[in-house]
């Protein structure tokens, strides 16, 4: 006789019909929904850069920040096989996947030019090795933190420059030969006369940590106008920065030429002749006062020579510091016959002089008397008788 099984209770069957019918309500809902795919499944297969790149799905996102001092807009930038421009506050920047393949930094613009000012790369800060500071490539940088590099660049600004003399009249540009400056750097520069030079206004200095923008002057070293050295060093100094054009002042002085007679003093002579700083003579005639007159010649140092007519004039070297008179003193003929008589008849006078003083008496000589011996004495003095 087979045993008797106990019957389920009727709380039992009804919650397992009841489950029954809930499962056939809501599989058709669950097969129509789509099921989200999973991140990992989808990025299993990296790409080829991926996997040399050496970076994960879930690698933390690191920015490379980069400046300019001063700010320069559109300046283009390469950094991780990306090119990047600066914005009008000089800044940009950089974002990708942290890794550790060391990346390359490309400035691709080295200069910029605008209206008024030029740029030119000058050095890198915050590149890390500070042998690759002054190259416009950076190689070996990291993208595993966040970090700011900056470029930095001197400014140049347009300088044109005017010459005039202490009184402020234009000088003749065609007779300036050189015009040089020099800036508080040490740097010696020609000026283009009669056109516009760019200097450095400003230049980049890295100390303590930091960059900054410190302006350049500058002052006269030479301004050389028709040979003459007019400029005194170091004493006319400007800013590139300042708006406007530099003016330069150089001396100049009037030179007033007379002539007089060495003996009697009276005016003589008919001309100059001049001979600049350059090694140019220039020739003037005296005018109806025995004078002749060069005005507005640069300073610097002459020779001056007097003309005169069977006359004889020493060379006289001027230092022109200042308008001044040369008296030049000129031995005419009548000077030199007025002297040469005089000294004539004083040169004939000591000849005939000397031909009529007496002759000083020879001294009487007497007779040797010769020794009685043979061993005597043949030369020895006589005796009185």
């Amino acid at each position: 006789m087979n045993p008797r099984h106990p019957r389920p209770p009727l709380t039992a069957v009804l919650l397992a019909l009841g489950g029954l019918v809930l499962a056939a309500t809501q599989a058709p809902q669950a097969s129509t929904t789509p099921q989200p795919s999973t991140p990992a499944k989808a990025t299993a297969a990296k790409t080829p850069g991926q996997a040399h790149q050496g970076t994960s799905p879930h690698a933390r996102r690191v920015t490379v920040g980069f400046r300019t001092v001063p700010a320069v807009a559109g300046v283009r930038i390469a950094f991780g096989g990306h090119v990047v421009t600066t914005d009008a506050a000089g800044r940009a920047s950089y974002t990708a996947a942290h890794t550790l393949t060391p990346q390359m930094l490309r400035l691709l613009d080295t200069a910029v030019d605008t209206a008024g000012r030029h740029y030119r790369f000058t050095r890198w800060v915050g590149q890390r090795d500070p042998d690759q500071a002054f190259r416009p490539v950076v190689r070996g940088l990291p993208l595993r933190a966040d970090y700011t590099v900056t470029a930095a660049f001197t400014v140049l600004y347009p300088v044109t420059a005017g010459f005039t003399d202490q009184h402020g009249s234009p000088l003749d540009l065609t007779h300036i030969s050189k015009a040089t400056v020099k800036s508080s750097t040490g740097r010696l520069t020609d000026l283009n006369v009669g056109g516009t030079t760019w200097l450095d206004g400003a230049f980049p200095v890295y100390r303590g940590s930091r960059v900054d923008e410190t302006p350049v002057t500058y002052s006269l070293q030479s301004l050389v106008y028709d040979g003459a050295q007019l400029a005194d060093a170091g004493r006319q100094r400007f800013s590139p920065s300042t708006p406007g054009t530099v003016t330069f002042t150089g001396p100049f002085h009037d030179l007033r030429i007379t002539a007089h007679d060495a003996v009697f003093g009276g005016r003589t002579g008919q001309r100059a002749e001049v001979t600049g700083p350059d090694g140019k003579v220039r020739t003037v005639r005296f005018g109806a006062h025995r004078t002749a007159v060069l005005t507005h010649l640069p300073r610097g140092s002459y020779l001056v020579t007097v003309k005169a007519p069977g006359g004889l004039v020493a060379d006289q070297e001027v230092r022109l510091s200042g308008s001044r008179t040369v008296d030049a003193p000129v031995i005419t003929p009548l000077d030199m016959l007025f002297v040469g008589l005089p000294l004539l008849a004083l040169a004939g006078a000591v000849v005939v002089i000397r031909r009529t003083r007496r002759s000083p008496q020879k001294p009487e000589l007497r007779p040797l008397r010769p020794g009685p011996l043979a061993g005597d004495d043949v030369f020895a003095r006589s005796w009185p008788p």
